[in-house]
């Protein structure tokens, strides 16, 4: 078997689903290969022949591999501006090799401005015509021997984000090009979520063998003929990872100790409306695999990829004191509950290794948050910031604008919180709401598309208190970034990294 995953996602972390997948293989004792095209080809990509057109580019050239290497070490944290530089030069090189003005890139995302990604024709196309994809000639040079190597029956693609969509498509046709004897599975959250929609046909039946709803651990072994205990649980196995390509000082260790979100209950979330259950893994099981993989990987750090990170494992983690057998720092998600208002709870989390934790606030408004059914009462939440900042730990604040429940009063109160609290909060992500297609909400909106496409995920919809996206826009540029106290936070996120690299400032 053999198990890709594409460009482009960040290019900080290996890919935690294949991980498990290879865990899954390794306990069965299947023969396989895991390659993490998205580091692999990115780095192809800034490192491949480039001819300096400019003098940014030229600078960009002139220190390559110390700008690379520099977002591999420490010591590029210590700055913000000249980290930014270093990271916008990689940036430039990246664009630099592209041989089209067509596709726009970032070290996050890829835009193709002839073709849309929510759309399965254009996909198909890009199937087709692999040879035009930025990253067929890692494709030939990187991934062909390696293919040509294995006697493998599959080939299974990882694909999760709209970013890795042409990229997958294309590996897809050049691998059916260039392997005719080879079965295609593609897997991966994006998969799942399409697969999700109501009346969904599947478009790639002449293309892919098989698509994968879900978890992909059964799937992936009734290919190698193994038939799967449904009691079966797997470790990840990070045997494939390259740890010192990543552009992350430290090795970052993305760890799921869930699948779904324990809530559930939020209505704009995208979870719900796919129906997906939550299922954890036994806070035991999940402390082992953490102590066992520290043991053999020595990672600096685990990313916690769950939704939320379950109150019971936090208050496992948090008897993990001495970090005698965990000695990570770790980071991810958390819903805003009472047990985090307690300084003591978050000194021991702070002692266990807990750096930073995401928080979904989404608004300053108690009444949005009431009718949203966040569970999130703004009083909770005003005292787990400020013990956070007495304990030590990173905050990064995730605000929703636009949502259906907002007004532009509600919005200006979500203003005043968090001007109120901008002494308690590290970093913001500032985003504006896309209502998804399959949502409860939106039988009861009146909606029009918002990208055309037989897979688009988002409709537009008219707001029923006309607090529309042009006006949320100008708020959140007009009021928001440009507001004195809250300048400073907004600029402090880093580019294209965000949360991911936030930790390290």
């Amino acid at each position: 078997m053999i198990l890709i995953f594409p460009p482009i996602v960040k290019p900080c972390e290996p890919p935690g689903g294949l991980a498990l997948l290879s865990g899954a293989l390794k306990k069965h004792n299947i023969d396989h290969k895991v390659y993490d095209a998205n580091i692999e080809g990115l780095l192809f990509l800034i490192n491949s022949d480039i001819k300096p057109e400019s003098s940014w580019t030229k600078r960009a050239l002139s220190h390559r591999q110390e700008n690379i290497e520099n977002l591999k070490n420490y010591s590029g944290y210590q700055n913000l501006d000249r980290y930014k530089q270093k990271l916008f030069d990689t940036n430039r090189l990246l664009n630099e090799a592209l041989l089209s003005k067509r596709f726009k890139f970032t070290l996050a995302d890829f835009k193709d401005e002839q073709l849309s990604p929510v759309k399965s024709k254009d996909l198909l196309f890009a199937a087709k015509n692999f040879k035009e994809n930025p990253f067929y000639n890692y494709f030939e040079t990187c991934l062909k021997k390696r293919i040509q190597g294995s006697d493998s029956d599959y080939v299974g693609i990882s694909l999760c984000y709209l970013s890795q969509a042409f990229t997958s498509f294309a590996l897809a046709g050049w691998i059916k090009h260039n392997f005719k004897n080879k079965k295609l599975i593609f897997g991966g959250g994006l998969i799942s979520t399409w697969m999700s929609m109501p009346n969904f046909k599947n478009p790639f039946l002449n293309l892919v063998d098989i698509l994968v709803k879900g978890e992909g651990e059964e799937a992936i072994l009734s290919a190698c003929n193994v038939k799967e205990n449904c009691t079966d649980r797997y470790s990840p196995n990070f045997d494939f990872v390259q740890w010192d390509s990543y552009m992350a000082p430290g090795r970052i260790l993305p760890f799921s100790s869930s699948r779904g979100c324990y809530w559930r209950k939020c209505k704009f979330c995208p979870e719900k409306a796919e129906k997906t259950q939550f299922k954890p893994v036994k806070i035991s099981e999940a402390i082992k695999d953490l102590k066992d993989l520290s043991i053999k990987y020595k990672q600096d750090y685990v990313h916690f990829i769950d939704n939320a990170i379950s109150p019971s494992l936090m208050k496992a983690l948090a008897k993990n004191e001495s970090k005698s057998e965990m000695p990570f720092l770790w980071y991810g998600f958390a819903r805003i509950r009472k047990e985090l208002q307690s300084l003591d709870y978050l000194k021991a989390l702070k002692r266990s290794g807990c750096a930073m934790l995401n928080l979904g606030l989404e608004s300053g408004d108690q009444a949005v948050l009431d009718k949203m059914t966040k569970g999130i009462n703004l009083e909770v939440a005003s005292n787990v910031l400020k013990a956070c900042k007495k304990a030590g730990i990173k905050t990064y604040v995730y605000l929703l604008f636009g949502t259906p429940q907002e007004t532009e009063e509600s919005a200006e109160k979500t203003l005043a919180y968090i001007l109120s609290h901008a002494p308690f909060i590290d970093f913001m992500n500032l985003a504006i709401f896309n209502l998804p297609r399959f949502s409860e909400e939106a039988e009861h909106l009146r909606v029009s598309q918002f990208y055309e496409g037989d897979l688009s995920l988002y409709y537009n919809f008219e707001h029923p208190h006309d607090w529309n996206r042009k006006n949320v826009r100008e708020f959140l540029f007009k009021k928001f970034k440009k507001n004195p106290l809250l300048a400073p936070i907004v600029l402090k996120n880093p580019p294209f990294f965000t949360s991911n690299h936030a930790m390290f400032f």
